[in-house]
């Protein structure tokens, strides 16, 4: 679901425009659980798990029978019913058959609310709710969006901050949404006021940029057992493997540019501009670099360039495939060195 749409829906949740069914999936289970939270507060007026006409069940455990028989059922004191199901992903395509009919003939006075995560579109239920208009996907906003998306949440919820703080606070805490808003509300405590770059830097000091500083000098040291470690932490938080992988070779890139410039005796501080990182990012920069050789570095090229080829077109597990290349990259580091 693009930035625009996700806005409408929950313009128009909150203007009391409410669809009688929400098929709410993605990988962006941030957004879908705020879709939700804008479902009952405008169903139950906030009033959570109160009441009679409010039912929540898991369809690992519940027929999809039992879940539409429940939206089906009229309410007792609220002028909807509503009904939220989790697990939608995950229920077999015979099992749907009773959605189907639902989506064709919804009850008016009911509210069914369906979450899970990526859904197989192909099958009859959710073309049915396409064609409807009641499938909504929260896909994971791309990192261009992230800084636009955090600026508009900062306003939101009327909290001032400068732009240089905005992409501070989106490296640092992306790309998981949750985990950025959880960050934007500390830091506005912590500011007391207008959110500047260096509050971001003093509070929250771990950031995506910097994870792959750390994991880009433990493979130029040869410290296998340290990289590997940094790197299960990265995809512990949920960095793709391709992004891993594009971000090394961008950093290996950002090294032999540095390399090149040390050689040529330019000053230190042109060198961070002109390999185009942050000044406190360049000690980062220039340690791998003068352990790093020409002959290494064209190496590891080699193997991000075949890594690059293999995340995209293999079946192996993209987890698997990085910790490979990533043990392959600091063990001939370790090589080299001894």
């Amino acid at each position: 679901m693009a930035k625009q749409e996700t806005t409408d829906i929950l313009g128009a949740i909150a203007s009391g425009d409410l669809l009688p069914i929400y098929c709410l999936h993605g990988s962006e289970p941030y957004l879908v659980s705020r879709c939700v939270a804008a479902v009952r507060k405008a169903v139950l007026g906030g009033e959570e798990g109160t009441g009679f006409d409010h039912d929540v069940f898991d369809l690992k455990e519940t027929p999809m029978a039992q879940v539409v028989a429940a939206a089906r059922t009229l309410p007792m004191f609220s002028k909807r019913r509503l009904v939220v199901a989790q697990g939608i992903d995950q229920v077999k395509a015979a099992e749907l058959e009773p959605l189907v009919k639902y989506v064709a003939d919804p009850n008016p006075r009911g509210c069914l609310v369906l979450t899970g995560d990526k859904v197989d579109g192909r099958l009859r239920a959710f073309l049915a709710l396409r064609k409807a208009g009641y499938l909504h996907e929260f896909a994971r906003l791309k990192d261009r969006d992230l800084v636009s998306w955090l600026s508009a949440e900062a306003r939101r919820r009327e909290v001032a901050i400068d732009a240089a703080a905005v992409h501070a606070l989106a490296e640092a805490a992306g790309p998981d949404l949750g985990r950025v808003v959880q960050a934007l509300e500390q830091v506005a405590l912590y500011a007391n006021g207008r959110i500047m770059r260096e509050h971001v830097e003093e509070l929250i000091p771990e950031s995506r940029e910097r994870g792959v500083f750390e994991l880009t000098r433990a493979i130029a040291m040869g410290e296998v057992s340290h990289a590997l470690h940094l790197l299960a932490n990265m995809l512990g938080n949920r960095e793709p493997a391709l992004k891993i992988q594009f971000m090394l070779v961008r950093q290996l890139r950002q090294i032999w540019r540095a390399k090149e410039l040390v050689a040529a005796s330019v000053p230190r501080a042109e060198i961070a501009a002109k390999v185009g990182i942050a000044p406190f990012f360049l000690d980062d920069i220039l340690a791998p670099a003068g352990r790093m050789s020409v002959a290494s570095l064209r190496r590891s090229f080699l193997h991000l360039y075949k890594a690059d080829r293999a995340l995209k077109s293999s079946r192996i597990d993209p987890e698997v495939q990085m910790m490979r290349l990533v043990r392959q990259l600091a063990e001939d580091a370790s090589a080299q060195r001894a």
